[in-house]
């Protein structure tokens, strides 16, 4: 199978396997979110939130785990590879006992980390964590096999692997809701499906490596060395992650309200899935873009760069943009409830909507360039600018709260301003210099070419909504629509390559009747 056929097919498995998620989403959250209250679901917002701080505690094992593997089998040295996984799971069960001790010091200051949070579901959150921090150990295992995989570059079966654990997953939230298991319901609904999407991914992983050894497992100190000096990169690039994506919930919910929380991720949840859904552009090129570095093949590398950028943008702006024009709208269809979710809260949903939207628009700007850093072993300076970013969005949102009583507002306007230092105007030029693309180019086609794309569709969804009424999902569905027909031959002119234009032509007229 041809390069270009293999990244259509991963490509297609990840955005199908994400698109699915976006779909279950879409219905099963309001049905939680209505189900449990704002108080509760503002609690398990949090949950997710401290789950997803002790995951990072693994100190960038599993990333460098898996770029180890996709490396070492681009140069075909299958022994390191063997070597890499077990000394991979091997350090992570040594930091195994760390996150369980974690989880149930959390569990003790949750009291007083969210004084609003109410008294009777302390308890409740004391049984929870330590349950969520043995799911991370299960999640850390099937990310390791699952690696193995993506380094065959078969996203096909880690995404149906993941559907299998999703469906679960959406059967057993229902199920536990309707039975008023609450809380304790939607806990053993994610580790139970976890457990059966680790034991799936180990059945494939063994199919398609041959040689996938997991035991006994070893500490050798060379694979030690790497994972570490990788790993410790990862670990700084993931914790800033963290706080630039859900430290916000974590301020709001000490500094405003648990029932805020609910309010701020209602606004924020559409744009976590988009994220993760251009994300897989970068991680479906990424084992290319990899194996071309290892090979030396920077043109090839530069290629693959502008690529997944050119897509990247085509997808981001769409959306971006998008949900600045039709969030609030989309928000009132989705959750309004006269009592569980009023017209105030959606009113401050779409707000943060829009702010975290025109701060992912700057992000597209550097699409690509840590990626790129990463590849080429600069991972280095990528956590650098992370952290410098994580901590001036924190900074920022408590200034813009606290001092300017900005409330949720002033949550996401700190995430605003710090991806507007880092992403438009110090990640971009270093990437180029490194990776030996002339930044002048990179200005025109990324910045001068996605700025006024971005001004001709913000155009035409403000026109759309003028011609258009919203009072239901039809008429909503009916504008969207309408307006990504017309945003299409703007993307085609310009952020689809010439010769990306030609061989889609040639395409198409294949299909047409000949006459």
């Amino acid at each position: 199978m041809s390069s270009a056929k293999v990244i259509i097919r991963n490509l297609t498995a990840n955005w199908v396997g994400y698109g699915t998620n976006l779909v279950v989403m879409f219905f099963l959250s309001p049905f939680i979110v209505h189900t449990l209250g704002v108080t509760q679901y503002g609690i398990w917002q949090l949950l997710t939130v401290l789950t997803g701080y002790m995951g990072i505690l693994d100190l960038g094992v599993r990333a460098s785990t898996g770029r180890y593997i996709i490396l070492f089998l681009g140069k075909k040295e299958f022994d390191k590879v063997d070597e890499t996984i077990r000394t991979g799971l091997g350090l992570y069960a040594c930091v195994g006992g760390l996150i369980f001790v974690a989880s149930i010091i959390i569990a003790s200051v949750f009291p007083w980390i969210f004084p609003s949070a109410p008294s009777e579901y302390h308890a409740v959150v004391s049984a929870i964590l330590p349950i969520l921090a043995v799911n991370i150990w299960v999640s850390a295992l099937r990310t390791v096999l699952s690696s193995v995989l993506t380094a065959h570059e078969r996203f096909d079966l880690s995404r149906g692997s993941d559907l299998i654990m999703l469906a679960i997953q959406t059967v057993g939230t229902v199920a536990a809701l309707k039975f008023g298991y609450q809380l304790i319901g939607l806990t053993a609904a994610v580790v139970g499906s976890n457990i059966v999407g680790l034991l799936v991914t180990y059945y494939l992983a063994n199919r398609i490596h041959v040689e996938l050894k997991l035991w006994p497992l070893i500490l050798k100190k060379e694979r030690v060395s790497e994972l570490w000096n990788y790993g410790i990169g990862a670990f700084i690039i993931a914790i800033s992650a963290k706080i630039i994506g859900q430290t916000d919930f974590v301020l709001v919910g000490n500094l405003i309200s648990v029932d805020a929380v609910a309010v701020y991720g209602v606004g924020a949840m559409l744009l976590y899935y988009s994220n993760t859904v251009l994300a897989q552009i970068g991680y479906t090129f990424f084992p290319a873009l990899q194996r071309a570095v290892a090979q030396d093949e920077m043109g090839s590398a530069r290629w693959l760069l502008f690529r997944q950028i050119r897509l990247a943008m085509i997808l981001g702006i769409a959306m971006f943009v998008g949900f600045i024009f039709f969030g609030e709208a989309f928000i009132q269809l989705w959750m309004f409830h006269p009592e569980k979710f009023t017209i105030e809260y959606v009113r401050q949903a779409a707000l943060v909507m829009a702010i975290l939207s025109g701060s992912k628009l700057l992000t597209l700007f550097s699409y690509g360039c840590r990626t790129i850093l990463n590849a080429t072993g600069h991972i280095g300076f990528s956590a650098k600018m992370t952290l410098i970013q994580a901590f001036s969005n924190l900074i920022l949102s408590i200034l813009f709260v606290v001092v300017l009583d900005w409330g949720l507002a002033g949550v996401a306007a700190g995430t605003f301003m710090a991806r507007l230092l880092a992403d438009t105007f110090i990640v971009p030029p270093y990437a180029c210099h490194k990776s030996g693309i002339k930044y002048r180019s990179y200005l025109a086609i990324v910045g001068g070419r996605g700025v006024l794309t971005g001004l001709l569709f913000a155009a035409i969804c403000y026109g759309v909504q003028q011609l258009l009424p919203c009072s239901d999902w039809w008429e909503f569905f009916t504008q969207v629509g309408l307006a990504l027909l017309l945003y299409a031959p703007v993307a085609l002119l310009l952020l689809v390559s010439a010769e990306d234009r030609w061989r889609l032509g040639g395409k198409i007229g294949k299909l047409l009747p000949s006459s």
